[in-house]
């Protein structure tokens, strides 16, 4: 393969044209050549989808069958834990074997959006965090303040505050053991609306592979 370097000085202008038009062509033949190899890659996920979709979709039937079924046999066990246990509003219900041996879970999704006023909790709580703020702040205020802040901050998709980052915040209650600090926790908790939606069946059996214990999980959803 030659080394040599080109040197445009040294073209005539007919050589230059001729190398200019040699490029041009090399060019198209790329873009044509990415043009159809995307074309190619689309008709193979339209292949995979095609060859898939039809299973995927009466597998869905089946799971949601198995666990319609099973939502319908825990029906007496749930009567019975009501009334031993008291009634408690339960997104889901789990039932293990003495020796942990297996368990299962059924329950519901949820989402959980917020009514508008939790607003109001959450300028309690920084104004409450800005109180603490000045020039004697230790550092440990300081980086509850910042956790504090980093809690508060709304998903930048939903506009809304992030549930689970609220339940990290109010184990931040014994930390500042202040009225307004709970009082904006429970305008937050308060202003949560919680919708159950899919139903979802998981849990886990210990199995033997090969003579060793193995922990085989699931989770199917609807």
């Amino acid at each position: 393969m030659s080394t040599e370097t080109l040197d445009l000085k040294k073209l005539t202008a007919s050589e230059k044209a001729e190398l200019m038009k040699q490029l041009a062509k090399d060019a198209k033949a790329e873009k044509q050549k990415i043009k159809e190899d995307r074309k190619a890659y689309k008709e193979l996920t339209y292949d995979f989808v095609n060859r898939n979709i039809d299973g995927l979709i009466h597998h869905n039937d089946v799971t949601g069958i198995i666990i319609q079924k099973l939502f319908e046999d825990y029906a007496p066990v749930k009567s019975i834990k009501n009334e031993v246990y008291g009634h408690e509003p339960q997104d889901s219900h789990t039932s293990t074997l003495s020796d942990g041996s297996a368990s299962i879970t059924i329950g519901h999704n949820v989402s959980i959006n917020f009514d508008g006023t939790e607003a109001s909790g959450v300028k309690k709580i920084k104004d409450f965090i800005k109180s603490l703020l000045d020039e004697t702040a230790d550092d440990k205020t300081k980086k509850l303040a910042k956790m504090v802040d980093i809690f508060l901050k709304e998903n930048p998709k939903t506009g809304m505050l992030n549930p689970s980052k609220i339940i990290e915040l109010s184990k931040l209650r014994d930390e500042f053991d202040d009225e307004r600090f709970d009082d904006g926790l429970d305008i937050i908790f308060n202003a949560q609306i919680r919708v159950q939606n899919s139903m979802y069946v998981s849990g886990w059996k210990f199995i033997e592979v090969d003579g060793i214990s193995k922990k085989l999980s699931f989770r199917f959803s609807v």
